[in-house]
């Protein structure tokens, strides 16, 4: 009579220092019952190690032609899945209550696994139905919360930019670095910001020169690390640029 091929990669016989992922025992009396003992070691492995242990009893299965890979999918799915409804119909008032509950909760986790690698959607279609439609649902709350921001973003686009003339943006974007420096009379500056790349941003945004977008990149050049209120790196402005100057019509506290 042949002796039915294991999905699982056994205890050898007499080997009394297996793999710890091995199932069974050294007697081998116990290969009808290899779907106990299979999760017997699932009850052991820890929640980050289930993907090395499933991996290495299916290259098992493979390397031996025991079945395919979705084949064993189904058997493990289904061995786990029908332990998690036995566990439960047991009597909850038993003393062994709170092992199973243990075991349930170890088995679901597992089960939890096992549905993340279901590529072949070979479990149950009322499972796969349910687990697809939460899947949308979770979709279209995230594509309405999108709507939602873009719609009030839109409120600060502009159909059109501010026209710089050619040649002169450089003396916009001193016009911008002296409003940097306003001082209030009552003291303080008037503007504050926390990222050099907020004007870049905003003069990008809402400004072109002669009708050409302005890059980011180009603006940041402008605003650099500076030593000593001289330029380490980047874009100067020329004293030809400097075309107008912004005074306070109060003289500021010193």
């Amino acid at each position: 009579m042949e002796i039915k091929k294991s999905f699982f990669k056994p205890n050898k016989l007499f080997d009394f220092s297996p793999h710890p992922y091995d199932i069974g025992n050294p007697f081998g009396f116990w290969h009808k019952y290899e779907d106990n003992h299979f999760l017997k070691k699932v009850y052991k492995v820890n929640e980050d190690d289930f993907d090395l242990f499933y991996k290495y009893h299916l290259s098992y299965s493979l390397n031996n032609d025991v079945c395919t890979e979705e084949v064993f999918f189904i058997k493990v799915w289904e061995i786990v899945n029908d332990r998690i409804k036995h566990l439960k119909a047991k009597d909850p008032y038993s003393s062994s209550h709170g092992r199973y509950v243990f075991w349930i909760e170890k088995l679901q986790q597992f089960q939890k696994y096992l549905n993340c690698i279901d590529q072949w959607n070979a479990r149950p279609s009322h499972l796969v139905i349910a687990e697809k439609e939460e899947i949308i649902q979770k979709q279209k709350q995230e594509i309405e919360a999108l709507q939602a921001r873009w719609d009030n973003v839109k409120g600060y686009e502009v159909s059109q930019k501010i026209w710089i003339k050619q040649g002169y943006l450089p003396t916009v974007i001193d016009l911008f670095k002296q409003i940097e420096k306003l001082e209030l009379p009552s003291g303080g500056n008037l503007l504050k910001y926390d990222h050099q790349v907020a004007y870049p941003r905003m003069i990008s945004k809402y400004f072109a020169h002669a009708g050409n977008e302005i890059l980011v990149e180009t603006l940041r050049n402008y605003y650099v690390v500076k030593k000593d209120d001289i330029p380490v790196k980047g874009t100067s402005i020329h004293s030809e640029h400097k075309l107008f100057k912004i005074v306070p019509i109060k003289e500021t506290k010193k």
